[in-house]
């Protein structure tokens, strides 16, 4: 790492630091004040221990009573914890290298009000997100899963008060703390491998499983096998190297495993002056990988589970040749990250608007790749701000979906004054920040890990508080002040626009009617001084109003004052007929006498004379030429064809005669009607031809006459579209008098109509209507009993047959005229 970028790295978290104590040193301010000894004033650093506890580890940070500190994370490898009103000593007791902690290092610094800060840099062997908590007097660092309180109680000396850590008055201390004795000096002043080692151990099994995590290997054995170091050769194939120091191996030289990225494994002795064992996992393809617990008993490695992740070497325990080279420097300040893994830029963060009259701001993104700086926040108050993996930027998730894109931070404030409170979001978004004079009260809130936009909004909401925003400046003010200034705002800008000059536009319109236009201009161009008036005999509009009206205005006529195209419509109704009809009749005619003039009366006095003759109408005539009743009248009617029979007696007495009628006859019909009109665009046009029937009503001695059309009518509204077709409103009737049907020399109307709206191409056809009739008749008329007789009783009926069909079809064809 260069010098540039650690001096920039100290800037960022000098100037954060600053702005968190100065927050601090508010509240402290507003707070009571304490009493001496009460822990505020002479706190002191005991020792930072670490602990492990199965994949879990811990840094305890011990101090003689309850402080208030800041935790951030400014690059992914190092991790610092401030601690307000605490005083150090260069000869504390130093946690160990173990898991993933690299390096510890204290540092004392003043904060501007003058107030002593201890600063705690962790240095981290691969890139994590710790969790940090308190529990009495120490602060801890967690990595992995929480550890039990059973394992970090070697790390507090006898029951002590909780501390709430709040901005107010905290429990003072009873008990004498009780320094942390660490076991092992730091891992810059490592021993030998060999002088740490009592008794050489036995590597004696390997254990490997498979889980969502990755897959995991276990080196178990007796003794001491703790491993002298872990490291990832370079380039192809991969390969992870585990050197065991004064350990011997009762393991066969390969191992197949077949797991996850592990092709295999192989032991081997690899050095026997000093005694080292090598275990050598082949890898697959390349992965990352970090040391998850390393024990006396034995060593566990996690492999990361996708292949293609750079793999973030651990830093072990020195080699045992190492002994004799010089002590290596303690960690710099700042630690930059491996260069497989480069330190991601800060994404442009957005703040979410709380309410609708806020716009939400944009923070100005950083030219050069930084991370967040360190806050410090008021006694009690714990400010945590944690950098996002470098693959996976935090992005949460608000109301109705929207997105929060702040870096994460932790907030944990209690009756902390306000005004204080959203000063520290300037230096947490980087914008210029102005809270209006009338905000007033305090915070209580718990937040963990959210983005900063997220955590500002919901403060911002929870106060009724909203903000505007001006380049990069927000100003933060109460919800009813803003609505205020806007209502405000707009009244100015609605009189400041309505104290212009008036202003007279004439304009003499060419394909528009002006007064169409009145009411259009009125609504949508001009203001409430607007005025227009509307001279109908030269088609003049006068407007009358500000000039950003009377421009709006003329804009608008120039686009509503053009010629619009012409639609000719035509219409085919096309209406054909078939009608056939036949019948079969027969009449039969008889007349019979029994009188004196023909000696042929009866043998009694009565009845002596009878007569018998036809009574169903119609006459016919004898073989004399005299007259003869019908019996049967049977006839076809309008027959066109028909045979008579007559036969008599010599003296007349009985006369018999026959006739028989047939009919057939078939008709075609073709009526073709075809009106075409010609209309602008969006104007309705209407055609009719035909006649009008004079219909005669009589009422209270007053006779009226009244006219019904029987024509055809054809009503057509065209609209022409962007893609050259046109959309129709089209209203088609065809009525027709049918005087056969007259009923007091009135004759009924027939009438087809047709109401639709319809999309068509330009010059295409399109059939809107189709109307088909079909009837048939069948007819039979007899004579009753001897209609039955088998071949005789086609002599005494009728037998009629009709058929009609009718077709109305109704064409449409629209051209456009331009």
């Amino acid at each position: 790492m260069s010098m540039g970028r650690v001096l920039t790295s100290n800037r960022l978290i000098a100037r954060a630091g600053r702005l968190a104590w100065l927050v601090a040193g508010a509240v402290l301010l507003a707070s009571p004040p304490h009493v001496a000894g009460d822990g505020l004033g002479g706190a002191r650093l005991v020792g930072v221990s670490s602990r492990i506890e199965g994949r879990a580890s811990a840094v305890v940070i011990e101090t003689t009573e309850p402080v208030a500190y800041v935790t951030a994370q400014p690059d992914p490898l190092t991790l610092l914890v401030d601690l307000r009103n605490v005083t150090s000593s260069s000869s504390l007791p130093m946690a160990r290298n173990a898991g993933v902690l690299d390096g510890v290092s204290v540092e004392s610094a003043t904060a501007e009000d003058g107030v002593t800060i201890a600063r705690v840099r962790l240095t981290l062997a691969h890139p994590g997100k710790p969790t940090v908590r308190s529990r009495w007097n120490t602060v801890i660092v967690e990595f992995g899963t929480r550890l039990n309180d059973a394992a970090l109680a070697p790390s507090i000396a006898g029951p002590r008060p909780v501390s709430t850590l709040t901005a107010g008055p905290r429990p003072v201390s009873t008990s004498t703390a009780t320094p942390l004795i660490a076991s092992q000096t730091p891992s810059a002043q490592k021993a030998p491998a060999a002088a740490q080692t009592a008794s050489a151990g036995t590597l004696s099994g390997i254990e490997t499983s498979t889980g969502p995590e990755g897959t995991r290997v276990r080196f178990t054995g007796s003794g001491l096998i703790k491993p002298g170091s872990v490291s990832l050769t370079k380039g192809l194939p991969a390969r992870l190297v585990i050197d065991f120091p004064q350990v011997v191996a009762t393991l066969p030289a390969t191992t197949p495993i077949g797991k996850g990225p592990i092709d295999k494994i192989r032991v081997a002795v690899n050095s026997r002056q000093p005694l080292v064992t090598r275990a050598v996992i082949d890898l697959k393809y390349p992965v990352g990988y970090r040391v998850e617990s390393s024990d006396e008993s034995g060593l566990t490695i996690l492999l990361d589970p996708a292949p293609g992740t750079a793999a973030v070497p651990a830093t072990p325990p020195a080699q045992p040749e190492a002994a004799a080279a010089p002590a290596k420097p303690a960690p710099k300040p700042v630690v930059a990250p491996p260069a497989t893994e480069p330190r991601p830029a800060a994404p442009p963060v957005t703040v979410a608007p709380p309410a609708p009259v806020v716009v939400p701001p944009q923070a100005p993104q950083p030219a050069a790749p930084t991370q967040p700086e360190p806050k410090t926040a008021p006694p009690g108050a714990q400010v945590s701000t944690v950098s996002p993996p470098p693959t996976a930027p935090p992005d949460s998730l608000g109301q109705g979906g929207k997105k929060y894109t702040g870096h994460l931070i932790t907030l944990d404030f209690q009756q902390v004054d306000l005004r204080a409170v959203l000063r520290g979001f300037t230096e947490i978004s980087g914008l210029n920040v102005i809270v209006d004079p009338s905000i007033t009260g305090t915070v209580d809130v718990v937040l963990k890990e959210v983005p900063w936009d997220q955590a500002l909004e919901h403060i911002l909401r929870a106060n009724k508080l909203g903000y505007t925003v001006e380049n990069n400046v927000v100003r933060i003010a109460p919800l009813a002040t803003l609505a205020e200034e806007e209502t405000a705002r707009q009244k100015l800008k609605d009189a400041q626009a309505m104290s212009g000059e008036l202003k007279v536009l004439n304009r003499t319109l060419s394909y528009a009617k002006a007064d169409d236009l009145k009411e259009l201009l009125l609504k949508s161009a001009l203001t409430q001084r607007g005025q227009v008036q509307v001279d109908k005999r030269t088609n003049t509009i006068i407007i009358t109003d500000l000039q950003a009206a009377i421009d709006q205005a003329a804009r608008l006529l120039d686009i509503l004052d053009r010629p619009e195209p012409q639609v000719e419509i035509e219409a085919r109704i096309v209406q054909t007929s078939r009608t056939s009809a036949r019948a079969l009749g027969v009449q039969w005619g008889l007349s019979g006498k029994a009188v004196p003039q023909l000696a042929n009366t009866t043998p009694v006095s009565f009845p002596n004379q009878v007569s018998l003759g036809g009574r169903s109408g119609g006459t016919s005539e004898t073989a004399q030429g005299n007259p003869l009743g019908t019996a049967v009248n049977l006839a076809a009617s309008a027959a066109t064809s028909a045979v008579g029979l007559a036969m008599g007696s010599v003296n007349g007495a009985f006369n018999l005669d026959v006739a028989l009628t047939a009919l057939e006859n078939s008709g075609n019909a073709r009526v073709l009607s075809s009106p075409r009109v010609m209309m602008q665009n969006n104007y309705e046009a209407e055609m009719t031809q035909g006649i009008q029937i004079p219909i005669q009503t009589v009422s209270n001695n007053t006779t009226t006459v009244q006219f019904k059309d029987a024509a055809l009518q054809l009503k057509v509204r065209p609209q022409i579209t962007a893609s050259n077709t046109v959309i129709m409103d089209i209203k088609l009737e065809n009525a027709t008098a049918d005087f056969s049907k007259s009923v007091n020399g009135i004759p009924p109307i027939n009438t087809q109509r047709a109401w639709t709206q319809v999309l068509v191409n330009d010059n295409d056809t399109i059939v809107i209507g189709g109307i088909v009739v079909s009837q048939e008749q069948t007819q039979k008329d007899k004579v009753p009993g001897i209609a039955r007789i088998p071949l005789l009783g086609w002599l005494f009926k009728r037998d009629t047959f009709s058929d009609e069909n009718r077709e109305l079809l109704i064409f449409i064809t629209p051209r456009i005229r331009r």
